[in-house]
Order: structure tokens, then C-alpha cells, then sequence
């Protein structure tokens, strides 16, 4: 029956295409150009939540073991969209970068890229369609834990520290995505989830919304430290590297028994 209800949620997720961009068959969001913002929410079953011992579930992907318990959640249920599974989109957690020499292809001067600052003079730079690509990236820079993440259905960037009770988290894409009316003009924007406690957050409103990271406010990276420029400028402007095509997900299994860190909010 289970898989049956993941079926039906893979064939009403929003748009979906593969393109190429060096890194195999990466679902990207297309980004609907007119959107219908703020649409009155679907009132009917939604078949991707269950109830099961008194608690309360969202299908994570085809095994019962990757299903997040929404038990707690403070989100609206009837404005959530369906998704793909966790993981789908596959986060790095340990990315790699390279010259601009090394970098497979030609990157235009007017292309738009995620550029974060090191305050060892070096910068790492982030291409869009890479983003599109994996959407999360877990990374660090001056010895800081960070996440540098895109959602392209709210045309949304922004980077995070990863460090919170006493942990560093790791974030990945759960596959849903959620809009309010009054928050980023009430596009859809994705849901994440970390692998050490498999709570979910919603970066448009910078907190998490489920499990133990509750109403847990995500902290922005140094917003002098971080920018979207075009290639040109930033190229101009610093020593870099840049995120290096190619990368596949950095771990198949039971993400959370990976994670040894104990997570102490108290």
C-alpha cells in the first residue's frame, strides 16, 4: 500500500527535468516562470501523511525507516506539496573544488554564482546549476561549519552555520516543499531535514518545524561574508575555487547511526 502512495507522490510532484550538467541524471527544479502564488490549499487527502501508534508521519521514501515523524510539527498540513523522497536531490556533505582551469566547461562572465569569503583570502564559488543540482551543500570555511543551499522554486539562497547543541548538523532535502502567503511572496520553498536528529526546517522562515530541533532558529552566515554576483565580478575580485561537477551522494544507509555527535539542546 505504501508504495503505492509514493507512486501516486512521484507523479504529482512539481515539474521536474534532467539536464545535463556533469553530474548524471540530478533531477533540477524548472522554476514556473508565471507561478500562482498564494493558491487557496488543496483541502483534500494527503495521502503522503499517516498515523501509526498514536503518531503522526510524512513518507520520507519507499522504507518506513526514511519517514519523518511530524508528531510535533508547527506546519500547516494542507500547504505542503508533494515531493520526491529524501535524498533525491543529493546533498554533499564533504564537497570538493577545483581551479578554474580544471572546471569542465566555459562559465559565462554574466552567469550568476554563490560566492562565500574566506578570510584567508580565498573564495568558494558555487555555480547555479550545481546548486539546481544538489540544492545543499554541508561545507566549511575558516574552519566554520556551514550550509550553503538554493531552492529554485523561491528563487531562494542562503547560507547557515551548522553548528547548534553542541553538534554539528548535516542537511539534506527531504522532498517537500511549503508555502505561507506572506512569506517570500508565497512561493515554494523546500524543507530540509538533518541526519542527526531527522527533524525538518524550513530555511524561509530560518527555524525548524518538527522533532527534537523544534522551533530551533537556523543562524545566517555572515551576510558581508557570502554574495550572489556574476562570474565576472567575482572572479575579479579574488582568488577562488569552485565547486567541482561530478560528485555523487557521499552515503547510501542509515544516515542518522553515521552520525556519532550527540545533540544536547538543553
Amino acid at each position: 500500500m505504501k508504495n503505492i502512495l509514493l507512486t501516486s507522490i512521484l507523479l504529482l510532484f512539481f515539474a521536474c527535468q534532467k539536464e545535463d550538467i556533469g553530474i548524471g541524471d540530478s533531477p533540477v527544479n524548472v522554476v514556473d516562470e508565471d507561478p500562482h502564488l498564494c493558491e487557496v490549499p488543496y483541502s483534500g487527502d494527503r495521502n503522503f501523511i499517516y498515523d501509526e501508534d498514536g503518531e503522526r508521519w510524512l513518507i520520507g521514501g519507499e522504507n518506513e525507516n526514511e519517514d519523518f515523524n511530524i508528531t510535533n510539527w508547527t506546519l500547516e498540513e494542507a500547504y505542503i506539496k508533494y515531493g520526491l523522497g529524501r535524498e533525491t536531490f543529493k546533498a554533499l556533505t564533504e564537497p570538493q573544488f577545483i581551479s578554474e582551469a580544471e572546471y569542465p566547461r566555459t562559465i559565462q562572465p554574466d552567469e550568476l554564482v554563490l560566492a562565500v569569503y574566506s578570510a584567508l583570502g580565498e573564495t568558494k564559488v558555487y555555480t547555479i546549476d550545481m546548486m539546481e543540482a544538489h540544492e545543499v551543500i554541508n561545507d566549511e570555511i575558516n574552519g566554520e561549519a556551514i550550509v550553503v543551499m538554493y531552492c529554485p522554486l523561491a528563487d531562494f539562497f542562503g547560507v547557515y552555520y551548522r553548528d547548534y547543541c553542541d553538534a554539528t548538523l548535516t542537511f539534506g532535502v527531504s522532498g517537500y516543499t511549503y508555502y505561507q502567503c506572506d512569506v517570500q511572496e508565497g512561493k515554494d520553498g523546500f524543507i530540509l531535514w538533518d541526519r542527526n536528529t531527522e527533524s525538518l526546517w524550513w530555511p524561509l522562515i530560518h527555524k525548524g518545524v518538527s522533532g527534537e530541533m523544534l522551533d530551533e532558529v537556523m543562524t545566517p552566515y555572515h551576510p558581508a561574508k557570502w554574495e550572489v554576483a556574476t562570474y565576472e565580478q567575482v572572479s575579479q575580485s579574488s582568488e577562488f575555487v569552485l565547486l567541482k561537477p561530478g560528485q555523487g551522494i557521499d552515503f547510501e544507509g542509515a544516515w542518522t547511526e553515521t552520525l556519532s555527535q550527540e545533540v544536547n539542546c538543553d
